[in-house]
């Protein structure tokens, strides 16, 4: 009798975690930047995504995420991380999930010394000594080959901020990618593209200054990356070396889905 019941046991903890595993397999083909990924890539990748979502707090305000999307969730956050391993994240252990954005008063600093005060909006924010914030509806639109990614523009700022405090556009050191050559590359990239003569769709925000050029051009790294590597070859394999991958390759041959402007 007792046998009876413990291999009863066993069989339905074999078929939930079969449940479980293709769910996730599931999941991981509904988004169009997951594809491409070779059989080994795909268990890294769900892998560092069940220990991004077991490590960190997720904290919906006034929305119901289901347990498929949390999953979806949790892989896109890990794609940056694919090659690198995990412990990037180790700076936050909370993301916060809004149903709208952030309406916020702000004093900005203008070119001729004035301080202007105005409201400004948010989507996402990364905060040095906090948590990563999302407007909720705005991440489910992410996942395409668009050039845009909410949630991976929010921890590439995390990453950034790896380095020493704020994101400043330097995240820490790579293996064959020493800070002087990151920096050179990035900062004449950043020079280039607030003259006007590279990346014309490149939109605004990334040219405020260099952690934003680094989130904005990180994702378009990760959604756009036949784009950008068309556009900036030098940049994009910086970022290649960096990361340790090269999604140009996977990006769909003749995919032209962009929203850019040019």
């Amino acid at each position: 009798m007792w046998q009876w019941l413990s291999r009863c046991r066993s069989r339905q903890r074999g078929e939930h975690q079969q449940q479980e595993e293709a769910l996730w397999l599931q999941q991981l083909a509904l988004v169009p930047i997951l594809q491409g990924l070779e059989p080994q890539e795909q268990a890294s990748l769900i892998t560092l995504a069940r220990h991004f979502l077991a490590q960190k707090t997720i904290t919906p305000l006034g929305v119901s995420p289901t347990y498929p999307q949390l999953i979806s969730l949790s892989l896109q956050a890990v794609l940056p991380l694919l090659h690198i391993g995990d412990g990037w994240y180790r700076n936050f252990y909370e993301l916060i999930l809004l149903p709208a954005e952030v309406e916020r008063r702000e004093t900005i600093l203008q070119p001729d010394g004035v301080l202007l005060e105005q409201w400004d909006y948010h989507l996402g924010e990364a905060w040095e000594q906090g948590p990563v914030v999302l407007v909720w509806p705005e991440f489910l639109r992410d996942g395409h080959w668009d050039g845009y990614h909410l949630l991976i523009h929010e921890l590439l700022h995390k990453l950034d901020m790896l380095a020493g405090g704020g994101a400043n556009g330097m995240p820490p050191e790579q293996p064959g990618v020493p800070i002087a050559l990151w920096q050179r590359i990035i900062t004449t990239h950043f020079d280039a593209c607030a003259q006007g003569s590279m990346l014309l769709w490149l939109e605004e925000q990334g040219l405020e200054n260099l952690a934003e050029f680094f989130a904005v051009t990180g994702e378009a790294f990760f959604t756009s990356p036949r784009r950008l590597e068309l556009d900036a070859p030098e940049l994009y394999h910086l970022y290649a070396r960096w990361f340790r991958q090269d999604p140009a390759r996977r990006e769909p041959v003749g995919h032209t889905v962009h929203n850019w402007p040019g």
